[in-house]
């Protein structure tokens, strides 16, 4: 079993949260009228073909939400597991403002009490962007069900990012009932406020950056969560996103070997008379032997990053 887990908004979705109009539209529009971020859909239909996979999505849109979300899950044919959305309505009664907004006390309780039970072997794969605060909540998770963040640590930390007591409590008592693993394999950020890939690199190589989804589809291909008509997919949509444009792929698969996430060979796996491929394999001619991502062995600074983020919020 390998679990996979998705934001939603500005991950799977293409979300306006940034003006009112755009929040009005996305609490208001139908099911049909909302669209996945390219690539998206055939990502994550293609990972949850796999009877032995599991999606699990956390998602910060209102729990009032949830037909319309669960239909448009529906009709882009993707299997769910667990679907989790934010109690916002009852966070304003309870006059709880910070947890309206705040998403690393209501994410990581979700993602600890999501992982008791499952066993050391189970091995996961999380999806987020740069939009609030997902790596730093994936990477804590990873690092808290691996050991390396005591609960001690793990509580500063939550305190530092607004969260309530109860939230920090919820995190602490799941954590007694996960067993210790390295469980994270890889977490990609989907680059939507087009910050630099160099701003993650304190997070360590597990973090992948992307600037869109054929460059993780490249990377997942490699690794064996992806088919062939899975990777091929992904491709069809992102291509069409990009007007077509040969050039503009080649330099997202450019970027994405260069940057030591995927070997270049990868494409010689994929079939040789597509046109659009062949400007890639052109591409990567250019950069000659490339060295995988160094594994990151430091200790994570979360208090620090926390600071950081906080700043391009």
């Amino acid at each position: 079993m390998h679990v996979y887990r998705w934001d939603l908004d500005k991950t799977y979705l293409l979300t306006d949260f940034d003006s009112l109009s755009g929040l009005v539209r996305s609490a208001t529009e139908p099911a049909s009228a909302k669209r996945a971020v390219p690539g998206a859909t055939a990502l994550m239909r293609g990972l949850s073909a796999n009877p032995q996979a599991r999606i699990y999505i956390v998602s910060g849109s209102p729990t009032q939400m949830r037909p319309v979300l669960e239909e448009k899950l529906r009709m882009d044919g993707v299997r769910w597991d667990h679907l989790t959305l934010k109690d916002n309505l009852a966070n304003l009664k309870r006059g709880r403002i910070r947890a309206i907004r705040g998403q690393l006390g209501y994410k990581l309780p979700v993602l600890l009490e999501t992982r008791a039970g499952l066993g050391r072997a189970v091995q996961e794969t999380c999806f987020g962007d740069d939009a609030e605060v997902d790596a730093i909540a994936y990477c804590l998770y990873a690092d808290a069900v691996a050991g390396r963040v005591e609960p001690r640590q793990l509580s500063r930390v939550l305190e530092a990012a607004g969260a309530y007591p109860d939230q920090i409590q919820r995190c602490l008592a799941a954590l007694v009932k996960v067993a210790t693993a390295e469980a994270v394999e890889r977490v990609f950020i989907r680059l939507e406020r087009r910050l630099p890939p160099q701003r993650f690199a304190a997070l360590g190589s597990r973090v992948v950056p992307v600037h869109s989804w054929w460059q993780a589809a490249l990377v997942l291909f490699e690794a064996g969560h992806l088919s062939l008509s899975d990777v091929l997919g992904v491709l069809e949509a992102v291509f069409a996103e990009v007007g077509r444009d040969p050039f503009a792929l080649a330099g997202l698969t450019q970027d994405i070997v260069r940057r030591g996430h995927v070997r270049a060979d990868v494409l010689d796996r994929l079939p040789a008379d597509l046109p659009a491929l062949a400007w890639c394999r052109q591409a990567l001619t250019e950069l000659g032997p490339r060295l995988p991502s160094a594994e990151g062995g430091q200790p994570v600074d979360y208090l620090g990053l926390l600071q950081s983020f906080s700043r391009i919020e």
